[in-house]
């Protein structure tokens, strides 16, 4: 719009526009929080992951090392 507001009337838009869409955006950012925290949990095995019974072969890979 072309034609200027003064700033109870910019006060009262701004209000309106924070009511309405500020759910919408912080519901999105949620989202996007738990989708992002899921795929890291589902790459905590990966990350942090021991194979078992290892006592045997650690001193195969000295050798083979050296």
């Amino acid at each position: 719009m072309e034609e200027r507001i003064g700033n109870l009337a910019a006060e009262g838009l701004l209000n309106y526009f924070l009511e309405e869409l500020g759910p919408i955006v912080y519901n999105k950012a949620v989202a996007d929080v738990q989708d992002r925290l899921q795929a890291r949990i589902m790459e905590v095995d990966i990350e942090v992951h021991e194979d078992e019974f290892q006592y045997w072969r650690k001193p195969e890979r000295q050798k083979k090392s050296k």
